[in-house]
């Protein structure tokens, strides 16, 4: 049953919750869009404030299939890596006075995705991380399963070493 006391027929269902963000964005609606993800220009710096950051999921992101209207779409780990350090570079930049400059739309973010689905799944390579793509590569299969496992483990030893560094 809906929130509005319909109900809708189904074989098979499966319920998302909307994307909300935080409590305190909620709270602060001059900070964020209607579906509460921060405007972020293409330094991730937020529209309103320059001090305000925002990388990852509670970045308001322009995407083509929405008439440009920007949107919380979630974002895997790579693309929210690229933004953190962009961001990163800018704080630096703050701190020391500086004006922040590093900038990259998410759209223009290069895709390297494994897309995780039990035993199979997709990787993807792509030059953008949204069309218009260039160049793409989708292999689909049991073996990104298997990727996504070993990198995992890989990825959580690197950081409990210390080896931040590594790709």
């Amino acid at each position: 049953m809906l929130s509005d006391g319909r109900e809708l027929p189904y074989k098979f269902a499966m319920i998302v919750p909307p994307f909300r963000g935080q409590d305190f964005l909620v709270r602060t609606p001059e900070l964020v869009d209607a579906g509460n993800y921060v405007k972020v220009r293409p330094t991730y710096q937020s529209e309103k404030w320059d001090d305000v950051y925002a990388v990852g999921i509670a970045a308001a992101v322009p995407v083509p299939w929405t008439t440009q209207v920007a949107t919380g779409i979630p974002k895997t780990g790579f693309p929210s890596e690229q933004q953190a350090h962009i961001a990163a570079e800018n704080i630096v930049a703050q701190v020391r006075g500086e004006e922040p400059t590093a900038a990259k739309e998410f759209a223009k973010i290069p895709a390297l995705c494994v897309m995780d689905a039990g035993n199979n799944g997709v990787a993807m390579v792509a030059d953008h991380m949204l069309p218009p793509r260039k160049a793409a590569v989708m292999v689909p299969g049991p073996q990104n399963h298997a990727f996504k496992i070993g990198f995992e483990k890989y990825s959580l030893a690197k950081m409990r070493a210390g080896r931040v560094k590594l790709p």
